[in-house]
């Protein structure tokens, strides 16, 4: 698999940069300029640099890596650049998916975008895209000895939904317990060593449950001992209390637009 690169910004931070024998596979390498293309060649240690996009116009394959905010850009200056008629073009950037891509793909390319998974050490992928490009997104990813999960085309912002539950938006609930904690009165240290060992218990009991996870956070007869929390929180510290009301109605609303819960409710 040969290929070339439309780059901006930080190359050596991504992970196509860990394709085996990158010096071997990887050809020309064009940029917004020909200073950045040879900044990029020099910086990976492969390819090399070339003075505008339309030397990329004998690479079936091309990959953009870029930040977001120079996507846009270079998906006109290569649209205008090159025939993108059988050609494939994949969007390894993070954050990115193919709607930035939309003047590619309308001038004939077979686009796709590709992002590493947090949290399995660079091994493993999401991809999204033309099912011309979904096989070569595969190849790619099986070349690096990776594990790739593909999500529809369009839905990438779904899987970005997904990362933010899980991390940015889970922080506060760590906090919260956190605070909960030192409000009974234990000490910050041994409190955040009791916080983590809850939330590691958690996500595995989560990943291990299988069928037989819980369908609610509470069951009813909980209703009186959450009462009495939140009485407690309310006169501790409120914004807990409102935190923990408003977490156990959408809680409890997620598991009834749950399909699987409506299933079982109507069974």
């Amino acid at each position: 698999m040969t290929f070339g690169v439309a780059g901006g910004g930080r190359i050596s931070a991504s992970f196509v940069t860990r394709i085996p024998h990158l010096a071997d596979k990887l050809g020309p390498v064009a940029a917004q300029t020909y200073r950045l293309a040879s900044r990029i060649v020099n910086s990976i240690g492969a390819g090399h640099a070339v003075p505008s996009f339309a030397h990329l116009d004998n690479s079936p394959l091309i990959l953009i890596c870029a930040p977001c905010s120079s996507v846009a850009a270079i998906d006109i200056a290569l649209g205008t650049a090159i025939d993108c008629r059988g050609k494939t073009i994949l969007l390894c950037e993070d954050g990115a998916d193919t709607s930035h891509l939309s003047s590619l793909r309308a001038l004939g390319a077979a686009v796709g975008s590709i992002q590493t998974i947090p949290g399995f050490n660079g091994r493993r992928f999401v991809a999204e895209g033309d099912r011309a490009a979904m096989r070569q997104a595969k190849a790619l990813v099986r070349h690096m000895g990776g594990r790739l999960e593909e999500v529809d085309t369009g839905k990438m912002r779904m899987y970005s939904a997904a990362l933010s539950f899980g991390t940015s938006l889970c922080t506060p609930l760590m906090d919260a317990s956190l605070q909960c904690l030192l409000e009974a009165g234990m000490t910050k240290p041994n409190a955040v060593k009791i916080v983590e060992a809850l939330f590691q218990t958690s996500a595995r009991t989560y990943a291990y449950a299988g069928k037989n996870r819980r369908s609610s956070p509470h069951a009813p007869s909980d209703l009186a001992a959450i009462k009495q929390e939140i009485d407690a929180l309310s006169l501790s510290k409120p914004v807990l209390a409102e935190h923990y009301r408003q977490a156990v109605a959408l809680a409890a609303k997620l598991v009834q637009s749950s399909p699987a819960i409506a299933a079982k409710t109507h069974s």
